[in-house]
């Protein structure tokens, strides 16, 4: 009996000092990539997600001017020897995210670590790709009947909305701002194509132009045969939307058409479902909406 007894103890002494298992929660789950389909030119646009920048990973990449540059051994690359990374390509073999984006690049001179910043200097290749294959040599109708731009040589040009302009050349250009895309329509006509989350409409077919000077006038083209389609579904309120005024029996959408994006929104306000404010107190127009119609123009 005593055996027996010596025995347990023994046992339960060993077990109060056994090892304790546990499985390891502190490591960062790993980012499921959206796989990256030309729609943006560098890491500047504040909406893209860790999983759309790792989407990135087998792509081209031209550097221009990017400030951290690293060996793959982790020492820094002199501000002299920078230089020979200017208008260089490499592919991206590896996104990592450490509270900021690194990129794991190589070509035939190595493999290196960039981590891209917003004063940076750089363009996925697919990208430019991607805007030839969207607009060169198609034919457009601006949205509105007449507008004004500047050309980036400065030349003052009218936009004629019964006219037809054909996108004839797409580049990767210096610009004021940086590396951008310009456009030249006509075989003449030269300006900006803007990039990012809100300079550029989502609808299918619809492009903006942006003239070169300070005041960044924004031109909203429509791809031709887009335009028919949407001249005959708005037909009603066609001419209006062209001359950039609005009237009762719009839709929300097509009082967007018109004005832009408004200043300002509200829902349920004074017995209405939404109101779009354009300009500022004082000097405003609040267009009001019951079930997505204009029903009151203040």
């Amino acid at each position: 009996m005593k055996k027996i007894l010596l025995l347990l103890f023994c046992c339960l002494y060993i077990s109060s000092y056994s090892q304790i298992n546990y499985s390891d929660k502190s490591q960062a789950p790993k980012i499921k990539e959206i796989k990256y389909d030309g729609s943006f030119m560098n890491f500047n646009d504040v909406m893209l997600s860790k999983e759309q920048k790792a989407g990135v990973v087998g792509e081209k990449i031209t550097l221009f001017k990017v400030w951290t540059i690293k060996n793959e051994d982790g020492s820094s690359i002199s501000y002299q020897d920078s230089e020979k990374f200017q208008n260089k390509t490499f592919e991206v073999i590896e996104y990592i995210y450490e509270y900021k984006d690194i990129l794991k690049i190589k070509n035939e001179d190595g493999v290196f670590f960039i981590e891209p910043s917003s004063i940076d200097e750089y363009v996925f290749n697919r990208y430019i790709d991607t805007i030839k294959n969207k607009l060169i040599n198609k034919y457009f109708i601006p949205l509105k009947l007449k507008s004004e731009i500047e050309s980036l040589n400065g030349d003052k040009i009218i936009i004629d909305g019964l006219k037809e302009y054909q996108i004839t050349k797409v580049s990767l250009s210096k610009i004021a701002s940086g590396f951008g895309i310009t456009l030249q329509i006509n075989n003449d006509i030269e300006v900006i194509y803007p990039n990012g989350s809100f300079d550029q409409e989502v609808e299918k077919g619809w492009v903006n132009i942006e003239s070169g000077d300070v005041f960044k006038t924004k031109i909203t083209l429509i791809e031709k045969d887009i335009y028919l389609k949407f001249a005959d579904f708005n037909k009603l309120y066609l001419n209006d939307i062209r001359k950039e005024k609005v009237r009762i029996g719009m839709t929300e959408k097509q009082c967007r058409f018109s004005y832009g994006m408004p200043t300002k929104g509200m829902k349920n306000i004074a017995g209405y479902d939404s109101v779009l404010i354009y300009g500022n107190i004082g000097n405003s127009i609040n267009l009001y909406f019951k079930k997505g119609i204009l029903k009151l123009i203040k």
